[in-house]
């Protein structure tokens, strides 16, 4: 008799190991995160490492000039925040190994000493088979929920990217411009410093050239060290701010051509954004961990119990144990998960609204900046360029002072400015629009 004991004692925790055993299976989900950053950026994610060093992609070099998108592409594969973000999907797997485990089964032994008799009561919590499945299914929709707003981190880093280049680029060119500034303001002091000694301009004017010259060499200054500062925004994006590798940059290549009309933007966006895909995921969560909290209500065990009784020895009988849901009910857990689905359908008609805030408000922003650059190109720049051209063929005939000369000059140098400004802004409107779209539109 005891062995039949034995055997279906051993029956029934076998079958709980396998049970438990179900659960243990998980997709590679980092892969899949890293899959979708990949498919929408076009760069490759590291693949997970406990090495705490900086790296580089495979054909990205630092010995050349960094291009915008090889910016992308080491933001992508380095920056320590987006590898911090992509190690929670760790935590997530753990969850739903733990959703899968069951309740141990709990053996209760009492020892015949004296005049009590051998009893052994076996209890195995059969909740399991209505609770599990929805606390899985609870499980495995939040860990797709932190997967695609994974994907959504990645398209953040390389607009990171993008805007920190962009950034190096307009400080590199504005100090290039700001030095040719300061120069000339200061052949311009010089001139009215020889003219006042000649007696043609009085002292007031010459007091005026000296402060408009140092004014532009100190402003010259503060742009070589608005490329630094720019310089180590794009290390930390990079991830390299702790190596202190040597950075240079490509000038930008801005686009030309007007976005796509706003229609199909948010179109496209409403389907690729991965932030959109989290925020329906993350209602679907709710709604299981609704259901799993009210399977909660009910908590049912099956018994196996053993005794000795006298002469007929060692009796064994099934039997059940149950919680009686008189007082508690779960109310509580059932309201607040009830509330957590409330929460994420709002959450999503919220998120639905500022997607197309951002696509709206980037395709503006770029188009006002491509409108900006062909204004100063094609109208601004040419007629500086030719008056300036023209005072200096009138200054070789000798008919006009130098000094009129460097006076046309200021002004195409501040037309400069207004372009490097311009390419910039496109170069951050795009890389703004791409990730308000969710992918290269």
């Amino acid at each position: 008799m005891k062995s039949k004991v034995v055997k279906r004692a051993s029956l029934l925790i076998a079958a709980t190991i396998l049970l438990s055993g179900c659960a243990s299976s998980k997709a590679a989900n980092h892969k899949k995160t890293a899959e979708g950053i990949l498919s929408r950026t076009g760069k490759s994610v590291q693949r997970r490492n406990g090495e705490a060093k900086s790296s580089l992609p495979p054909g990205v070099s630092l010995d050349q000039p960094l291009s915008s998108d090889d910016a992308v592409g080491i933001a992508i594969w380095n920056n320590p925040q987006l590898r911090a973000d992509l190690a929670t999907i760790g935590l997530a797997e753990a969850d739903l190994v733990d959703a899968g485990l069951l309740r141990n089964p709990r053996l209760d032994v009492l020892v015949p000493l004296g005049a009590k008799p051998f009893e052994l009561l076996l209890n195995f919590p059969v909740e399991i088979l209505w609770q599990r499945p929805r606390r899985i299914a609870a499980s495995q929709q939040a860990l797709d929920q932190l997967a695609q707003s994974l994907i959504q981190n990645g398209l953040n880093t390389a607009r990171d990217a993008r805007w920190a280049h962009a950034d190096v680029v307009q400080a590199v060119e504005r100090a290039k411009v700001a030095k040719q500034s300061a120069e000339l303001r200061e052949r311009v002091s010089r001139l009215t410093e020889a003219r006042l000694r000649a007696g043609d301009i009085s002292e007031l004017e010459t007091i005026a050239a000296k402060s408009e010259s140092a004014s532009a060499e100190e402003q010259s200054g503060r742009f070589e060290h608005d490329v630094q500062i720019a310089t180590e925004r794009l290390r930390a994006t990079l991830g390299l701010a702790v190596e202190r590798s040597e950075l240079r940059v490509k000038p930008l290549s801005p686009i030309t051509e007007a976005p796509p009309p706003i229609e199909s933007l948010l179109e496209k966006a409403m389907a690729a954004r991965p932030d959109r895909r989290a925020a329906e995921l993350a209602i679907a969560a709710a709604t299981k961990r609704a259901k799993w909290e009210r399977s909660r209500v009910l908590l049912l065990s099956a018994q196996l119990s053993s005794k000795e009784v006298g002469a007929n020895g060692v009796l064994t009988g099934p039997g059940v144990g149950v919680d009686l849901p008189i007082f508690n009910r779960n109310q509580g857990l059932i309201a607040r998960a009830e509330a957590e689905v409330e929460v994420a359908s709002r959450q999503y008609l919220a998120l639905k609204q500022r997607v197309a805030l951002e696509v709206a408000e980037a395709r503006e922003q770029l188009v006002q900046a491509l409108n900006a650059l062909k204004i100063v190109r094609k109208q601004v720049l040419p007629p500086l360029q030719r008056a300036v051209a023209l005072a200096e063929d009138q200054y070789k005939k000798g008919d006009v002072a130098y000094l009129f000369v460097l006076e046309q000059n200021r002004g195409l140098i501040d037309a400069q400015f207004r372009v490097v400004d311009s390419e910039a802004a496109i170069q951050r409107a795009q890389a703004q629009l791409e990730r308000s779209v969710g992918s290269r539109y």
